[in-house]
């Protein structure tokens, strides 16, 4: 067992939780949502993907139970990819910010979605670095593009 200090042992005893920190870059300037108009969701998220910019969009979960929180609501992350499964379904990859779909915070950071489910998809524009350079998000942890090869048909990888 490692070893936590006395503050860390009496905030969880105390039921304190650390806040749940964002995975969405940080950036000089202000930044805005941008919805390209005509090219749909699949063409948005592919934009956020190539341009390794935030996304925002709303996701219906027909897996959970009405009422639960996270079944239907706003998810905001990090698109690393989109493919084709074997099974014809065209899915997302996104490495989800802690904040997004739940109060707690508790979701994992990795989380795969059904494009059709999705609706309203933002992109995130951060602006550029100090030195024109645009700002992007970090790949997320464990980030392997090969591996989609092997779930079908890679339609959009993070570089």
């Amino acid at each position: 067992m490692p070893f936590k200090s006395l503050a860390l042992r009496l905030k969880e005893a105390f039921g304190f939780r650390q806040k749940a920190a964002t995975i969405i870059p940080t950036t000089r300037k202000q930044a805005y949502y941008r919805t390209i108009e005509g090219i749909g969701e699949a063409g948005n998220l592919a934009e956020g993907i190539t341009r390794r910019q935030p996304v925002s969009f709303y996701y219906e979960d027909k897996w959970q139970e009405p009422g639960v929180p996270g079944r239907a609501g706003v998810r905001v992350g990090n698109p690393h990819a989109m493919w084709k499964g074997t099974n014809g379904t065209t899915y997302l990859h996104l490495y989800v910010d802690p904040r997004s779909a739940t109060a707690t915070g508790e979701l994992p950071g990795w989380r795969t979605f059904i494009v059709s489910r999705i609706r309203g998809v933002s992109t995130l524009e951060l602006g550029n670095t100090f030195f024109g350079k645009p700002v992007q998000f970090a790949l997320g942890p464990g980030y392997n593009p090969a591996w989609y090869s092997g779930q079908g048909t890679p339609l959009y990888l993070a570089k």
